[in-house]
């Protein structure tokens, strides 16, 4: 005798399951996103962490997270990222990118001859068919690219 409902009744009921009634709200981050845990009951291994998107009612969408909170999701951390440390590392975010700028405009200053037009050059524009090119030895005899010599023969 098998089980009562059996496997797809287990799988049914695991993608549809309410959401805990424990859970408790953990915080919310700058695009309104809301985090909630909820605490092992004894009938599963561990409690749940889940987000919820501001204003979405699709349950398909897939929010946009913060890597603080996804890694706190993901149980990649314990405590939840602290308001402070969110800003703290947002500031870094930005600070590195205006760094980065200021970096691509020196360098693009410094490498052009008149000081200006070559700043928007990338560097896959310098790249020339040349460069692919093997620099191997090539021999008398031996096939550079397979069927080769067979194509000379054809003809």
């Amino acid at each position: 005798m098998s089980r009562a409902g059996g496997l797809f009744s287990r799988i049914f009921r695991g993608i549809f399951a309410p959401r805990p009634k424990n859970a408790r709200i953990v915080g919310e981050d700058h695009l309104g996103n809301t985090y909630y845990e909820a605490e092992a009951d004894g009938t599963s291994r561990r409690g749940s962490r889940w987000v919820e998107a501001r204003g979405q009612e699709d349950p398909q969408f897939i929010p946009d997270v913060p890597p603080e909170w996804d890694a706190w999701l993901r149980r990649r951390r314990n405590i939840p990222p602290s308001q402070e440390e969110l800003d703290r590392n947002y500031a870094m975010m930005v600070r590195t990118q205006r760094r980065a700028k200021e970096l691509e405009d020196k360098e693009g200053m410094a490498n052009s001859p008149e000081g200006e037009g070559e700043a928007d050059q990338s560097y896959t524009e310098t790249v020339t068919e040349d460069s692919f090119k093997s620099k191997f030895p090539q021999y008398k005899g031996f096939e550079v690219t397979p069927g080769q010599f067979k194509k000379k023969k054809d003809k």
